[in-house]
């Protein structure tokens, strides 16, 4: 009988890791823990210290993640490297999730949270699914890139501030202001879909916990599949936190020194039309650096977002951290030509579909382009398809 269940795990096992490796790309089969065959682009000026770094955490970014370390039980990809992936690691990237939130409450089950996870360890007790009796608010979510994310972290606090103020009255952005918890401070968000972490050790723990399921020090409480928590103490008795220490750091930093997607948008009447039609009212073409800690002070970071929250006319009806349903955070437009689709849910199959979805706080600038003829609007097309 003992050998018939070891057997039965066996196999369990190679189907969950089978699954897991192909959760974000199918198709795709990858072997755990491959050595990473081409290494990303870092930002320049890095010091012996900060290259040591960022090579050990992009081990730890594309290393596959198994059960004994912490994997599930609720997960959506086994390292972080599958779904942020689009042309080389650190990408956008296809993956989609979907998020659930009862509109009674509003928040979603502390134990539960609000994501509908792919997969689980024990599939055969536990999965992801819509609470009974719940009258759902339903949206997906695409991967962001995280190429460049060290720039738009060492933006200051106050120039967000300041460009909140200077939107008063009337495009009305609003900085996200959230507690992180690395910092144990209130900072201004700028990470996620709605700006709700500030720093990228807070985001890099969320995403551990949330996404591979792996409990760290900045994060340790399990996601209960459906709030169980039996149920979850009988499938995942491992201690939390499950990370080692230091893992969280590791993977912030690999992101943190990963250089900006290499835009080549050159044109300069598309980038004329650009500023005409209010683009650049959310869509900010850069932050001063220079008051950052190196290697960031040298550096320029033209993502082409003000960072702030904003109703534009897309929001997914989900009030998340400091933000509104109905607001997203601005979408830095650098590695626009890298995207494999548009919105925070990959509604819009081209730039020209993402731009005719805005509508609020945008509606003015979508009407200017509506307006343009052809060929200003192929012009300026062609420059935002090169960022």
């Amino acid at each position: 009988m003992a050998k018939a269940r070891a057997r039965a795990h066996r196999a369990a096992c190679a189907t969950l890791s089978a699954l897991a490796l192909t959760a974000c790309e199918p198709g795709t089969r990858q072997t755990p823990n491959a050595p990473i065959t081409r290494m990303p682009d870092a930002v320049p000026g890095l010091d012996a210290d900060q290259r040591l770094r960022f090579l050990e955490g992009s081990r730890e970014f594309t290393e596959q993640e198994t059960i004994t370390e912490g994997l599930g039980p609720l997960f959506n990809g086994s390292a972080c490297g599958q779904c942020h992936s689009s042309h080389g690691v650190g990408g956008a990237g296809p993956a989609r999730v979907l998020h659930v939130r009862c509109r009674d409450t509003g928040e979603p089950d502390a134990l539960a949270g609000s994501l509908m996870h792919l997969f689980s360890t024990r599939p055969d007790l536990a999965s992801a699914s819509v609470p009974r009796d719940c009258d759902a608010i339903q949206t997906e979510r695409r991967t962001t890139s995280v190429l460049g994310a060290g720039l738009i972290e060492a933006v200051d606090d106050a120039q967000l501030l300041d460009e909140e103020a200077r939107q008063s009255g009337g495009l009305g952005g609003r900085a996200a202001r959230v507690f992180d918890v690395v910092d144990q401070e209130h900072r201004i968000g700028r990470f996620g879909w709605k700006a709700q972490q500030a720093t990228l050790d807070s985001f890099a723990g969320e995403a551990y916990r949330n996404e591979l399921g792996i409990t760290n020090e900045y994060f340790p409480d399990e996601i209960a599949p459906g709030g169980d928590r039996e149920l979850l103490s009988a499938i995942d008795p491992a201690p939390d936190p499950e990370a080692r220490h230091g893992v969280v750091r590791s993977l912030a930093n690999f992101m943190r020194y990963l250089a900006p997607p290499p835009g080549a948008a050159t044109d300069a009447s598309g980038l004329e039309l650009f500023r005409t039609l209010g683009c650049e009212g959310c869509h900010r073409e850069s932050y001063d650096l220079s008051n950052a800690l190196p290697p960031f002070t040298s550096q320029v970071a033209r993502m082409y977002s003000d960072l702030l929250l904003h109703d534009v006319g897309t929001g997914d009806g989900m009030a998340q951290g400091s933000a509104g349903a109905d607001e997203i955070r601005t979408a830095p437009l650098w590695g626009l030509s890298r995207s494999p689709f548009y919105l925070h849910d990959g509604r819009a199959l081209s730039i020209d579909d993402a731009i005719t979805w805005h509508g609020g706080q945008a509606e003015a600038a979508k009407v200017a382009y509506e307006q343009l003829d052809e060929t200003a609007r192929e012009r300026l097309l062609v420059f935002l398809s090169a960022l």
